[in-house]
C-alpha cells in the first residue's frame, strides 16, 4: 500500500526512493533539552516542533525527519538544561540541508520549537543558503510562531502559549498545580523560568488546539503552494510577514503587552537579572514592589 508520507526512522530505502520521486518534501523539527518550569516536561521544544511537523507532513506528504533534540544554544541557566556550541550547530544545520538536497528533496522545511534570535537565524540562514544555491530547491527555516503572530502568539517560554500547546498535544504533560498563583513577571521568570503570560491563569487546551491547528493549516498550505507553483513566493511571504510582526515589538508597550509584563518596574527588574545575574536560576528571589 502506497503511503502518503513517511517517518524517516521507520522507512525502508525503497520507500524513501519512491517518496522522493513522488513527493520530494522533507520537514525537520528542531528542539531543545531545557527546563520549562516545574509544570511542564523537559522536552517541550522538541515535542512541540515534532508535533507541528508530523501534522504538517500528514497533509503535504513527504518525509518527516527525526527531531534535532541536541539542537539548542543560548539556553537558560536553569536545572536539567543542555547547551551546545553555536558554531557546531550552525555547521550541522547547513550540512543537513545540503545532504537532504543531495538525496533529492526539493522542498526542505526547518521548524524550530526553541527560538532565541540566534536559533531562528540558524534555521533561516541554512534554508536561504540552499535555496540560493539551487534554483530547484525551496527551503524555509522558521520558529513555530512565525505564521500565527496575528493571533497573538509571538513566542514565550513555559508561559501561556507553550503550556497551552503542550496541553493540546497531551494534557498529561502539564501540571499547573505545581506552580504558585499570583506571581508577577520577574517572579515567574527568575524563580520558575516562565517568561510570558502566567500559565496558571491563561493557559488552556482550547487555546493550544487553536494555535496548533492554525500553524499546521498555514504551513501545509504554503508548502503545497510552493510545490504547485515551483516558486519561493509563499515562503518569502512568511519571512516578510514575520519580520514585520517582530518589528512591532520595538515599541516597549507592545513588548510588555505580548509578554505579560505589568509595568516598567517589572521590566527593569527582569532586565537587571538578565544583565547582571546572567539569567541565573534563583528560586529564592524576592521582587521588591
Amino acid at each position: 500500500m502506497e503511503k502518503s508520507y513517511l517517518n524517516y526512522m521507520e522507512s525502508t530505502p525503497l520507500e524513501m526512493e519512491e517518496m522522493i520521486k513522488r513527493t520530494p518534501i522533507a520537514i525537520i523539527p528542531f528542539g531543545a533539552l531545557e527546563w520549562h518550569g516545574e509544570h511542564n516536561i523537559l522536552g517541550v521544544d522538541s515535542i512541540k516542533a515534532t508535533e507541528v511537523c508530523r501534522r504538517t507532513i500528514e497533509k503535504t506528504g513527504g518525509v518527516l525527519l527525526p527531531c534535532v533534540n541536541y539542537g539548542a544554544f543560548k539556553t537558560m541557566n536553569f536545572p536539567y538544561t543542555f547547551n551546545f556550541s553555536t558554531k557546531a550547530l550552525i555547521k550541522m544545520t547547513k550540512r543537513m540541508v545540503k545532504q537532504a538536497y543531495g538525496m533529492g528533496f526539493k522542498i526542505i522545511v526547518l521548524i524550530t520549537g526553541h527560538y532565541p534570535l540566534k536559533q531562528q537565524k540558524q534555521v533561516r540562514r541554512a534554508a536561504k543558503m540552499i535555496s540560493k544555491k539551487h534554483d530547484d530547491c525551496f527551503a524555509l527555516g522558521i520558529p513555530e510562531q512565525a505564521i500565527v503572530t496575528d493571533l497573538g502568539y509571538y513566542g514565550d517560554h513555559a508561559a501561556k502559549w507553550e503550556t497551552s500547546l503542550m496541553m493540546a498535544i497531551n494534557e498529561e504533560f502539564v501540571h499547573l498545580d505545581r506552580i504558585p498563583a499570583g506571581l508577577n513577571f520577574p517572579e515567574r521568570g527568575i524563580q520558575h523560568g516562565i517568561f510570558g503570560w502566567d500559565p496558571k491563569e491563561h493557559a488552556n487546551k482550547e487555546v493550544g488546539e487553536q494555535i496548533l491547528n492554525k500553524i499546521v493549516d498555514r504551513l501545509s498550505f504554503a508548502i503545497l503552494k510552493v510545490k504547485e507553483t515551483r516558486s519561493s513566493e509563499p515562503f518569502d511571504q512568511i519571512y516578510s510577514n514575520f519580520k514585520e510582526a517582530m518589528r512591532s515589538l520595538r515599541k516597549l508597550k507592545n513588548l510588555f503587552r505580548i509578554q505579560g509584563i505589568k509595568d516598567v518596574k517589572e521590566g527593569i527588574a527582569y532586565l537587571k537579572w538578565s544583565l547582571f545575574k546572567k539569567k541565573k536560576y534563583n528560586p529564592d528571589y524576592e521582587y521588591k514592589k
